[in-house]
């Protein structure tokens, strides 16, 4: 299968620290962005605890749940973000894990927010060609029943 992309697809990478970041906006801030740490291995999408304060979602309808990754295991909060904007589309009701603790300084954008999005990524030049998948498949009826297996 071929999937072109057009200019108004590339997303500029910034590279620091060993990983690629890009940044996503939160709606209801009057329009600030936050950086996420691009993570194509990574099944959920995770938000520092301090971001998560700073936008009221921990006040949000929670499940605790447990990640498991390679720091181990700890608490976090499955929580359905009101709105992200990648690009010019806007998702909402966006799930997210919290964890509860604040060792985690960084943002993580995983599979299944990824999954929306058909995507290639340029590590030559530190972009991301990125547009609408019409089909999501793989974790939307994992995530519409809130089950969280974290691994």
């Amino acid at each position: 299968m071929k999937v072109f992309f057009d200019d108004g697809n590339i997303v500029n990478l910034e590279r620091k620290d060993g990983h690629l970041y890009l940044y996503f906006r939160m709606i209801q801030t009057g329009g600030n962005s936050e950086s996420f740490i691009l993570d194509t291995g990574a099944f959920m999408t995770v938000l520092s605890r301090n971001t998560a304060l700073s936008y009221g979602y921990d006040k949000l309808p929670k499940i605790v749940t447990i990640i498991k990754g390679l720091t181990g295991e700890e608490p976090a909060d499955f929580v359905r973000i009101p709105n992200l904007k990648i690009l010019n589309i806007t998702m909402i009701n966006v799930p997210v894990l919290i964890p509860h603790s604040k060792r985690l300084k960084q943002n993580i954008v995983g599979l299944n927010v990824l999954e929306y999005f058909k995507y290639c990524i340029d590590t030559e030049n530190d972009k991301m060609y990125i547009m609408l998948n019409p089909k999501p498949r793989h974790y939307h009826g994992i995530l519409a029943c809130e089950k969280v297996i974290v691994d």
